[in-house]
């Protein structure tokens, strides 16, 4: 009852500022992630959720497409979402925002816990809960596992505390549970660990060595059969890049940059960010500057064990984004990944909170509550017009932030919606840049032969030969040099194309439309033949290419 104001006001702003995002619609990945994926539309067995790699919806291309990431929670989650809201973007992002609410009333929680202020602490949730850069794991349903394997993981450090302190067996066991949903939920959940390590070094009350390593044996073990099981999903568990120097070299860099994005949050988009051009530029040597001031506030203040396992804690959940190890993102910062660093730089901040005299705290409570609000209008500007809809977003990041990593998917809504010209102009920038998509490459193939350019599509579409393609861009790219080929009169490339189309997708009615026409142009099937008689001479020759 004590806090039940307290838990009201941060309900009501994080309402608030995420009232947008409740009549958003699914994002990119959403979709085949979620929208079309089959273990969100139908219940499977338990042990196909524990053998699937996350990022994969279609069986066909495990094996073949890797992202090497294991989180089968996540689709148990959206099952049930989709058994209790129907297939409704609405409702899942609802979920996303209860369980992110639900992360700031245990981060509030367990800040009033450690530090005995009450007032900082309700600052300290406010500033996790509204701060903008948490827009994009609310709103995006796909991003839901950084909301649940930091909620996971504050459980598993609050209960902790609670079974040190007070011996509560039920504690500790609410703990072991937390844990293992904050592993199932992501990778950052193994995390966990070392910050349990971290309150034994700097804030236990009654040190007990044996006592201590004891209590890591549980988590071990559970740590032992998760990476037991992700191993049998995952090819390569931790993969170690070549030029793992350079990477480490440019950590300070990387850290430096979310800092920024935390403490200075204006920008803020979906980032395409890459190493700078040389180690010794001025950016890359002021972030190593600023965390080297960093580091000697932090000796000085050693004393100071609350303020230390903060910064240490930030530091230690911010080290799997820090590109020491290979992962499948193309950016080198995200929003995302600072959704818990950014929990335990809040309690920093409530600690520097509490340090104010007494006869500043007035103007600094104030100054605190304007930036509370100045975070929670932006957090209500980003739903709005950047994370609601894909319309909305594709027109922020190609237009506003000329984001080169979504010039293909912005091309293809302006081809959808029918304006070709512009549509050709971002395929054009889409296929110069970088990051340049085997779908840019299909898309834009389409575009050609549908303003009758077929030799132009040929040369656009055989510059995706080699490119990776998941199953179902394989058959669209197929279908497309096809259809190409043939308007240009190369019959028989077209056909290899479009038979191997139509056997990548058997199910596909257009597939086979395009290549029974090819085969009566060839005078291989005869035309005006019955459906049934079209596929028996189809399928000997199927069954002769697979």
């Amino acid at each position: 009852r004590r806090r039940l104001p307290a838990y009201t006001v941060i309900g009501f702003a994080l309402f608030l500022a995420y009232l947008p995002t409740f009549s958003g619609d699914f994002l990119f990945d959403d979709r085949p992630l979620v929208r079309d994926n089959p273990y969100v539309t139908k219940l499977q067995p338990l042990s196909s959720y524990l053998a699937q790699e996350d990022g994969i919806a279609d069986e066909r291309d495990m094996g073949v497409f890797r992202t090497g990431y294991y989180r089968p929670l996540m689709n148990v989650t959206y099952h049930l979402d989709y058994r209790l809201w129907g297939m409704k973007a609405a409702g899942f992002r609802a979920t996303n925002w209860l369980f992110h609410l639900l992360t700031c009333l245990i981060l509030y929680e367990l800040m009033a816990m450690l530090t005995k202020r009450d007032v900082w602490s309700l600052l300290g949730a406010l500033l996790f809960a509204l701060h903008p850069v948490q827009t994009e794991s609310v709103s995006m349903v796909v991003s839901r596992n950084n909301i649940f394997s930091a909620f996971f993981v504050l459980i598993a450090l609050y209960g902790y505390i609670r079974w040190w302190e007070r011996k509560s067996a039920i504690a500790l066991a609410c703990s072991l549970i937390a844990f293992i949903g904050a592993l199932f939920s992501k990778e950052f959940g193994v995390m966990a660990l070392p910050i349990l390590f971290l309150y034994q070094r700097l804030l236990a009350r009654k040190r007990d060595g044996r006592r201590e390593a004891a209590s890591y044996l549980p988590f071990a073990i559970i740590t032992a059969i998760y990476l037991l099981l992700r191993g049998q999903v995952i090819a390569a568990s931790v993969a170690v890049p070549e030029d793992w120097g350079t990477r480490l070299l440019f950590a300070p860099y990387l850290v430096a940059y979310n800092l920024r994005l935390l403490v200075f949050p204006y920008g803020l988009h979906s980032f395409h960010v890459s190493y700078p051009s040389s180690p010794y530029t001025a950016t890359v040597l002021l972030s190593l500057a600023l965390i080297c001031l960093v580091a000697v506030l932090l000796y000085r203040c050693r004393r100071e064990r609350l303020m230390v396992f903060s910064a240490l804690s930030f530091l230690v959940v911010l080290l799997p984004v820090l590109n020491l190890a290979a992962k499948a993102s193309v950016s080198l910062i995200a929003m995302r990944w600072l959704y818990l660093p950014l929990a335990f730089l809040s309690l920093g901040v409530v600690l520097a909170l509490g340090r104010v005299p007494d006869r500043r705290r007035g103007l600094t409570l104030a100054c605190s509550v304007l930036i509370v609000l100045y975070l929670g209008a932006y957090a209500y500007t980003l739903n709005r017009n950047l994370w609601h809809d894909e319309d909305a977003f594709l027109r922020q990041e190609a237009l506003h932030f000329r984001n080169e990593l979504y010039y293909g998917d912005y091309a293809e809504l302006l081809f959808q919606q029918g304006d070709r010209r512009q549509a050709e102009r971002f395929f054009d920038l889409a296929l110069q840049s970088k990051t340049a998509k085997a779908r840019d490459f299909i898309n834009y193939g389409a575009l050609l032969i549908e303003t009758k350019r077929p030799g132009e599509a040929v040369r656009i579409l055989e510059r995706a030969t080699g490119m990776t393609m998941i199953h179902a861009e394989q058959a669209d790219w197929h279908t497309n040099l096809g259809v190409a080929l043939t308007l240009t009169g190369r019959l028989e490339q077209a056909h290899d194309h479009l038979k191997q189309a139509w056997l990548l997708d058997v199910q596909n009615p257009v597939r086979y439309r395009n290549y029974a026409i090819l085969l009566v142009r060839q005078g291989r099937l005869v035309k005006g033949a019955s459906p049934a008689e079209e596929m028996r001479m189809l399928r000997p020759e199927g069954r002769r290419a697979k």
